[in-house]
């Protein structure tokens, strides 16, 4: 597959509003350069798929940035290849103890064990999904408080498939993650396979492809997803079981919480930086 490399210059104080503006561009995230002898300035690097051309990633971008009042040198973009746009991020990716005692740690970095770890070895394609985000930290940590060993636990949107390690170290069991893109679904399988994980990959929808139901269901989304999900997801939630859904960013909370209280009640919100993540049970069980 071919991604666009767009480089672009800002201003460092305005770093928060562009943050939240590339989280709206690609689920890959960005790269960070300091420039020498400018320090009030930042390079920052993000890769678009090829669905738009190359051009129309630098007029998007420049239109976001000058409609939000954001100064910035001209967008410059080039066509790459996967391994042109994924070499980079590596020097990015390093161990993190997601939760305490349980390690994910890609496959190309050193770790030195202490104590009574456990490391999950991942060696994803992806540059996103190696457990460093507030989002999946959130969700791992409020997925520990809800664990009860021996309970089914169903990821939607698995993308690398951390959170079923993180599930798989917590000790619930059976393990299922689905995912509509299928390059997804086959990363996530790899890194369950390679760390001896049993879980059940699912590359297709939620409501038409998954029978059954979950006793805690993780959705690390982003907002139009997750409207989407809450009005639906009850019916592949056992009873008085646990969601946990996180993507929800400062900027578009207001947006969700209707679907949240409508029908959901929360148990538990972690804020992390500018992200939410909300531990819910279903309100109606007799609907």
């Amino acid at each position: 597959m071919q991604w666009i490399e767009l480089t672009v210059t800002v201003e460092r104080v305005a770093m928060e509003e562009v943050a939240t503006l590339f989280t709206t561009f690609s689920t890959n995230g960005y790269i960070e350069e300091d420039l020498v002898n400018q320090p009030e300035r930042v390079k920052l690097i993000i890769y678009g798929d090829n669905k738009r051309s190359c051009q129309e990633w630098i007029d998007y971008i420049s239109q976001s940035f000058e409609k939000a009042g954001i100064r910035h040198s001209p967008v410059q973009g080039r066509l790459v290849s996967d391994k042109d746009w994924q070499d980079p991020w590596k020097d990015y990716i390093d161990p993190v103890e997601i939760i305490p005692g349980c390690v994910i740690k890609p496959a190309w970095k050193d770790y030195s064990l202490k104590g009574n770890e456990r490391v999950y070895e991942i060696d994803s394609e992806l540059a996103f999904g190696t457990g460093a985000h507030e989002t999946t930290r959130a969700c791992s940590q409020l997925l520990a408080q809800y664990a009860d060993r021996g309970k089914s636990c169903l990821d939607v949107g698995t993308g690398t498939g951390i959170l079923l390690l993180v599930a798989d170290y917590l000790g619930l069991a059976p393990l299922v993650g689905i995912d509509i893109d299928e390059v997804s679904v086959k990363q996530a399988e790899a890194n369950c396979q390679h760390n001896q994980v049993e879980a059940r990959l699912i590359h297709g929808d939620l409501v038409k492809d998954y029978e059954g139901q979950a006793d805690v269901i993780l959705a690390n989304l982003t907002v139009d997803p997750l409207k989407s999900l809450l009005p639906v997801v009850h019916r592949k939630l056992a009873s008085h079981g646990i969601l946990i859904i996180s993507g929800i960013i400062d900027d578009r909370l207001g947006e969700i919480k209707p679907y949240i209280y409508d029908n959901w009640q929360v148990e538990q919100e972690l804020v992390k930086g500018k992200w939410h993540t909300f531990a819910l049970r279903y309100k109606n069980e007799s609907l």
